[in-house]
């Protein structure tokens, strides 16, 4: 009954925030919607039973709860802070992933991640200017996080693997999209695309935690 009502609650406050912020005009409502939003994500996970996996995706939550914040506001410096806090949400999401698992192989098709990320990021790289390195890093770790999902769904093969390998990959088409506006231009729909794919792979990861 708790997880219905949290996902239902969770879901609305997205839709809300995306409401708002639909012409990009950053309403003041907006402040509170975003942040609640990824909080009560976070509570899907917080209602599953404890485990390591568990933690390390709470943890990479409350992480990607401070990324944010950081990027509700302007500058480089806020920017830095968000890329910094979710390139350590992802690494551990990447030990989340890969916790539990008696070896890791990553199936073939993981390796089509590694493909796009190179390509997306070596056509991404001239428009970056002085954050070629820290954007390289976290397409690294982005990458990263998608390959240990990768492994995990085919060590496990079961629900909640999949649902985590969904997130993971879902993830990675909301920070492309972050990227393209922050980098190379706004787009039509950008912030709707960029908060709806994000709430919906960090909610399918959040829920990866419960049991099948």
């Amino acid at each position: 009954m708790m997880l219905n009502a949290l996902i239902a609650a969770a879901a609305v406050s997205a839709l809300l925030a995306i409401a708002v912020e639909w012409r990009e005009r950053r309403h003041p409502s907006f402040y509170l919607l975003k942040p609640l939003t990824t909080l009560l994500i976070t509570g899907i996970a917080l209602l599953a039973p404890t485990s390591s996996y568990q933690t390390l995706v709470v943890a990479a939550l409350l992480l990607s709860l401070a990324g944010d914040v950081c990027l509700m506001f302007e500058g480089n410096a806020w920017f830095m802070g968000g890329l910094g806090s979710f390139l350590l949400a992802h690494f551990i999401f990447v030990a989340a992933y890969l916790s539990g698992l008696q070896a890791v192989l990553p199936p073939w098709w993981a390796g089509l991640f590694l493909v796009y990320g190179m390509g997306f990021f070596l056509w991404l790289m001239p428009h970056t200017g002085t954050l070629k390195i820290p954007v390289m890093i976290y397409g690294g770790a982005l990458m990263a996080m998608a390959v240990t999902a990768s492994a995990r769904w085919v060590s496990l093969h079961d629900g909640p693997a999949l649902l985590a390998l969904l997130g993971a990959s879902v993830f990675v088409v909301s920070d492309s999209a972050l990227a393209v506006r922050k980098f190379v231009g706004s787009y039509r729909y950008a912030q709707a695309l960029i908060l709806s794919t994000y709430w919906m792979g960090i909610g399918l990861i959040a829920l990866s935690v419960h049991p099948a």
